[in-house]
């Protein structure tokens, strides 16, 4: 199956390695193009335990592939991660901002069905924020072309 991961921090290159690891061809998006050259070059920015490994493994085996292209990641993977940051607000709150931009992206470049998976940390009630921001897309026609489901996975 093709995956596309939108965020390259820990919750998104974790799941999108063992993703790949379970067989999936995943495309990882991320709009830092330094993390992205880095991955590319087979360094990894975070510390977890036998995930550089997991990632060599499937870089090499073409299944893990790593964009700053937003038009290539969106239009790869049937299902779209986002596993965005979510820093706190000024009131501690979620700062959802990153999750409603990637699922606007989203939006904005579909053109056929797409699964989006909230899996960044997020509140009860995120799934109707992202659903809204991909709610223009819809709007223009593209109903009938493609059709999303929604789902806030929270990611621990």
């Amino acid at each position: 199956m093709k995956i596309t991961v939108v965020g390259t921090g820990y919750v998104g290159l974790v799941t999108g390695a063992c993703l790949a690891e379970m067989g999936n061809h995943v495309l990882c998006l991320d709009v830092d193009p330094r993390k992205i050259d880095m991955l590319n070059a087979g360094g990894i920015p975070i510390h977890e335990p036998g995930l550089e490994e997991v990632v060599q493994r499937n870089a090499e085996a073409k299944r893990l592939e790593f964009t700053t292209d937003v038009d290539r990641a969106v239009a790869h993977g049937t299902l779209q991660f986002i596993a965005v940051g979510t820093p706190p607000d000024e009131d501690g709150s979620a700062d959802l901002q990153y999750v409603v931009a990637a699922a606007r992206a989203i939006g904005e470049r579909m053109t056929d069905y797409k699964v989006v998976i909230d899996k960044s940390t997020v509140p009860v009630g995120t799934a109707d924020k992202v659903r809204a921001a991909r709610a223009p897309r819809r709007s223009r026609g593209a109903a009938s072309r493609s059709s999303t489901r929604w789902s806030a996975t929270p990611s621990s």
